[in-house]
């Protein structure tokens, strides 16, 4: 029977870290062993490649040095020549150190103009040879590099953590299935463009990573400027009127709508324990710097604002503070609506694998999420999932040396698993939501079908690049919105919206009072940005192996992409 996990910090310290560390290990020799690449040669080659870089660094910095003693000498004879003009026949003697010095610094620069020469050619040379080695390197390595996957890593995981399983892509029927049995809302993609998204299920109860872009409204100030002038009438100090010329700069702001992007992820989990509750909570800042002392006085201030929270009855807040004042101080979820659910979610042991979660901070990343519960949805936002790599784009495994690719594949692997880990671990220290498992049809036809949801195709489109779709005259980034145009036996046609601005330049006045005892219209330069969109049409394949003639437009198509299990191309590229 397969366990549960309900101490994720223990389970990942003492079992799930190695095991996925020989996990990760073993897939690569593996990899290995299928690829038949000779590794030997690779290290005997990569071993010529950096003796000659070695040689290649020192040829550039030799390269350098006759440089600055080529500039040097010319300068030296620039110098002679300068002073040369300056005194003429007046001092004789002075004229021939100054021819002397020309002569010398002529040649002096001609000598080291030689050696320069010789050094770039030798320079180039290396560089020749490293590049043509490096070609030899990527031949041996090819076998290998093709053999990484998109769902590798996934994988890996799997193995490790129970219960715990991805989907190849993020399909339509997980995302209805999120909206009907879970009440999932699409309003959060407006304004958003999803640019990956990892779908899955914890033992049968759904959950998507999302890494987005989202646009939102912000302010930029821009700074105008005028000379103005006046005469004034003034007394000397002999008595005399004089007229006399003034000047003053006058300068003004105006603040104009600007549109500013930013990336972000989180993780969106439905789940049918209590359904009826609200809550949120934000990293509490206990595990902070700040010493002992500083942290008890937070924490003292925080419980005595929960214990009068509770104590008013004024208010339709229901909230009762638990007996865990630790739980309630860290946690700190003071508007929750449903006191009874939140303790059956909350039990002692979830509370205590809770705390022990938030109050690490050498295994794994302490306090550093918030999480929102909407009835059956729940979202948590990490601070280090934001900083992490969630696309698990193989042709980052990609390289000529073998004991690089070697050393990166287990260093991203499990840095990945670390981060995924630990953003998945705030639900798996909720044993009910491990125990309410969803019925057993309501997902055979969900993992059955393959048509790919709205979420993928987003992130296939931006897989491509905002510059393939955008508009011409767009000068910001773009949000790429898509809508199936026409889908059959697994083949569709995906319309892609780039939506953007375009920037056209605009001229205000401020009125100022300047010192001439007058206003002044002070001109401003700004940007209004003004919307522009363009729509494109982009052909994905859903299928394990695509249509012949689909793969041959792919194939003739100049933006093709392969991903994830959906091969796509631009149909107009």
């Amino acid at each position: 029977m397969i366990e549960d996990v309900y101490e994720p910090l223990a389970r990942y310290r003492d079992e799930f870290r190695e095991k996925f560390a020989a996990l990760t290990r073993e897939k690569f020799q593996d990899l290995t062993r299928t690829s038949k690449v000779d590794v030997r040669a690779n290290r005997v080659l990569v071993k010529q490649i950096k003796a000659l870089r070695e040689k290649a660094d020192s040829a550039r910095l030799r390269k350098t040095c006759f440089a600055w003693l080529l500039a040097l000498g010319f300068l030296c004879a620039l110098v002679a020549l300068l002073v040369l003009v300056m005194i003429g026949d007046a001092n004789p003697e002075a004229c021939g150190w100054s021819i002397l010095g020309i002569v010398a610094g002529v040649v002096f620069g001609g000598i080291m103009l030689s050696r320069f020469r010789a050094v770039a050619r030798e320079l180039a040379d290396f560089e020749s040879k490293i590049e043509s080695k490096k070609a030899i390197a990527w031949e041996q390595m090819a076998p290998l590099n093709r053999l990484y996957t998109w769902d590798l890593t996934a994988k890996l995981m799997e193995a490790t953590v129970p219960r715990l399983a991805f989907d190849p892509y993020f399909t339509i029927d997980r995302l209805s299935s999120l909206r009907r049995d879970f009440g999932w809302d699409d309003s959060f993609n407006v304004d958003k463009s999803i640019l990956f998204a990892q779908s899955g299920v914890i033992n049968g109860n759904p959950f998507v990573f999302g890494h987005y872009l989202e646009m939102e409204w912000g302010e930029q100030t821009y700074t105008g400027s005028k000379e103005i002038s006046w005469t004034e009438w003034e007394t000397d100090v002999n008595g005399k009127r004089q007229c006399v010329r003034r000047y003053e700069t006058l300068h003004a702001t105006v603040t104009k709508p600007i549109p500013v992007y930013s990336e972000h992820k989180l993780l969106v989990y439905g789940n049918d324990a209590a359904p009826n509750l609200r809550f949120s909570r934000e990293p509490s800042g206990l595990d902070g710097n700040g010493g002992s002392f500083w942290r008890s006085i937070r924490k003292k201030r925080r419980l005595n604002d929960l214990k009068a929270y509770s104590r008013n009855l004024d208010d339709e807040s229901n909230f009762t503070l638990m007996s865990n004042h630790e739980f309630e101080t860290w946690f700190h979820a003071k508007d929750r609506d449903n006191e009874v659910e939140f303790r059956l979610l909350f039990t002692p042991i979830a509370q205590t694998q809770m705390l022990h979660l938030m109050q690490d901070t050498t295994v794994g990343y302490g306090d550093d999420f918030s999480f929102s519960k909407q009835n059956k949805i729940n979202l948590l936002i990490s601070r280090h999932l934001d900083e992490a790599t969630i696309d698990t784009d193989p042709s980052r495994f990609s390289h000529w040396n073998y004991d690089e690719a070697a050393a990166f594949f287990q260093t991203f692997n499990e840095r990945y698993f670390k981060d995924a880990y630990f953003a998945l671990a705030p639900l798996l220290s909720i044993p009910l939501y491990q125990q309410m498992r969803t019925h057993e049809e309501i997902w055979k036809d969900v993992l059955g079908r393959k048509n790919s949801s709205f979420w993928e195709h987003e992130a296939l489109a931006n897989y491509h690049g905002e510059e393939i779709f955008k508009h011409p005259d767009c000068v910001t980034r773009n949000l790429l919105k898509t809508q199936v145009v026409q889908s059959e036996e697994g083949e569709s046609t995906i319309a892609v919206t780039a939506y953007g601005y375009r920037g056209e330049d605009r001229i205000c006045y401020e009125t100022v009072f300047g010192r001439d005892g007058r206003y002044h219209d002070v001109p401003i330069h700004w940007t209004e940005y003004l919307p522009v969109e363009r729509t494109s049409d982009l052909c994905l394949s859903e299928r394990e192996t695509p249509s012949e003639q689909f793969r041959q437009r792919a194939n003739a198509s100049k933006a093709s992409a392969y991903r994830r299990s959906l091969l796509s191309y631009l149909a107009n590229g």
